[in-house]
Formats: structure tokens, C-alpha cells, sequence
């Protein structure tokens, strides 16, 4: 399923729209509390950017759009409150607060944009809500101090590398309505244990999954069609993996490179079938130490299609 996000249509003229834009604010101690008047409709591109001062910042219900770095490098800003009008926070919104700790994404909210929280690195606590359809790349990328994440199930396009490198992600809900795991889109998470793959996802893009160390086992879906270059690669905890019955593609035969601790590897379907798969190709682990290894296999021999399935 193809999602793409479009932005609303505004009913007010251009020259009607109320805009906080750079200047608007000064940078000193007697604006470190800011709170935005009711009545202003968007917040300009680059309005705080690098402001020193700014601790909190407070937007009223009639905020519709945030547009790109606007809160972009506020080294101290600590407290964010968004309205419940907020459809979009655009590109780098809040990159590089390195002192923003939690947030509260409203109902409202459609779409967050590129890099939005891209290395916030204390960012510890986000709470989404329903309504959400798209997040752009590297929307939290490098915020070392995410553990958990609960995701909406309006939810149905994460770009690429939108949680890549987060140090400390231990586990994440993904939305049902998720088809995509896009490329890099948790590469680097070394802590991440616990991943709710979706039931209808069809494909796993290159790196998806590198260097996430901590993963020990993973049950694909069984609508499961295509794994990318490198998919796995890396993941040294991981021990035992099952493969679904209808996957149609592997990109590479060493998609588990470095996987030290790869001993098991479950096929729904037969030896023929896999041999199809891999090209005749015997998949191998070239480990961390250049040595190669070769997991057992297992052919569960199941017939047919799951219910739903897709080509």
C-alpha cells in the first residue's frame, strides 16, 4: 500500500495567515517562557532557531503548522507544549534540543517531518495519539535516550532511518497498517529487544535491522515478501529466526553477516522452495571473527497461501 501525504488546504489567504517569523521574538532572559498568542496560524521557518534563552514554549490551540527548524538548535529548551490544532511539524522542527525531555503529540497532528527530532538527545518520553498517517526520515534519529515506543495505528509511512541509532531503544510498537520496515529504519538501535512487527507487513528494506545487537529471536509474518541487502547484519544476539512461506525475494544471500549467535533458521515452506529462493545459493554467516559459518535449517513443508496474501 502507497501512502502519500497531503497537506491540507487552508481556507485563508496568504495574506491572512497569522505567522510568528524570525524577529518576531528577541533572544534574552525575559523571553525564556514564551507563550504564543491565540489567533496565529503558523509558526515562520527558522522563528527561534538557535534562540539560548528559550526554556519553554507554549502554542495555542489556533497553531496549524510548525514549519522547518523553527525550534531548531535551542540548546536549553526544556518544555514543549503543542496546541490541539497542530497538523504538521516540518522538517527539523526541534534538531539539536538537546535538553527537551518529553512531549505530547496532539490528535491533530498528520504529519512529522524530516529530522524533526533528530538528535535530541534527552529526549526520553513522546507520546503519540491517533491520527498520525506519516513521519518523515530521521524524525528521531540519534535520541539516545528513547527506551519505549507505543507508535498509532493510523500510522502507515515511517521513512527511512527514523529511529536509527537510538541507543537505548529497548522496544516498539509498530501500526497494524504498517506494509514497509524502510531502509535503516532501526539500524544502530543496539538495545532493541522487543519489535511488534505488524501481521500485514510485506517487505524488510536494506539495514533495516543492522547492528541491532540485542535482538535475540524474530518470527517474520507470513505476508512477509521481501528482506533487503544487509537486513540483519549485525545482529550478534540473534539466535533464531522463522521465515514465512511466501517470501519471494532475498536480496542477498548474506543478509545475516556478523550474526555471531545464528545457529537456527526456521523455513515455512521446502528445501526446494528455498533453494528457489536463494538461487541454489547455501546461506552462510561470515562472523565478526572472518570465520563462516553455516545455521541449521529447518523445512516446515506447509501448503498454500496464508488468508490475504498479496503478490
Amino acid at each position: 500500500m502507497d501512502f502519500h501525504f497531503t497537506e491540507p488546504q487552508s481556507l485563508a489567504t496568504e495574506e491572512e495567515v497569522k505567522c510568528v517569523y524570525r524577529g518576531d521574538y528577541e533572544d534574552c532572559e525575559e523571553n525564556k517562557n514564551i507563550i504564543v498568542e491565540e489567533g496565529i496560524v503558523e509558526i515562520g521557518e527558522s522563528a527561534f532557531r538557535d534562540f539560548e534563552h528559550l526554556e519553554t514554549i507554549t502554542l495555542p490551540d489556533s497553531v496549524e503548522v510548525v514549519n522547518a527548524c523553527a525550534f531548531s538548535g535551542c540548546k536549553n529548551l526544556v518544555k514543549v507544549t503543542l496546541g490541539k490544532g497542530v497538523k504538521i511539524l516540518r522538517d527539523e522542527v526541534f534538531f539539536a534540543c538537546p535538553s527537551l525531555k518529553g512531549i505530547t503529540l496532539p490528535s491533530s497532528l498528520e504529519h512529522i517531518g524530516e529530522g524533526c527530532f533528530e538528535a535530541c538527545a534527552s529526549l526520553s518520553d513522546v507520546r503519540f495519539a491517533e491520527g498520525l498517517r506519516s513521519m518523515g526520515s530521521g524524525a528521531f534519529a540519534y535520541c539516545f535516550n528513547l527506551h519505549h515506543l507505543q507508535l498509532p495505528d493510523s500510522l502507515v509511512l515511517i521513512e527511512f532511518s527514523a529511529f536509527s541509532n537510538c541507543y537505548s531503544l529497548e522496544s516498539i510498537h509498530l501500526p497494524k497498517e504498517l506494509r514497509l520496515l524502510d531502509e535503516s529504519l532501526f539500524e544502530g538501535c543496539r538495545s532493541l529487544v522487543d519489535v511488534d512487527l505488524p501481521a500485514g507487513l510485506l517487505r524488510i528494506a536494506r539495514r533495516a535491522f543492522k547492528g541491532c545487537s540485542s535482538l535475540k529471536m524474530l518470527i517474520l509474518p507470513t505476508l512477509l515478501r521481501e528482506i533487503g541487502f544487509d537486513a540483519f547484519a549485525g545482529c550478534s544476539s540473534l539466535s533464531r529466526i522463522a521465515l514465512p512461506l511466501d517470501l519471494k525475494e532475498i536480496e542477498d544471500e548474506d543478509i545475516f553477516n556478523a550474526c555471531d549467535s545464528l545457529t537456527d533458521i526456521s523455513f515455512a515452506g521446502s528445501k526446494e522452495q528455498f533453494e528457489f529462493l536463494t538461487h541454489g545459493k547455501t546461506l552462510t554467516i561470515e562472523r565478526s571473527d572472518l570465520t563462516i559459518f553455516t545455521p541449521r535449517m529447518t523445512f516446515l513443508n506447509l501448503k498454500g497461501k496464508p488468508q490475504g496474501a498479496e503478490i
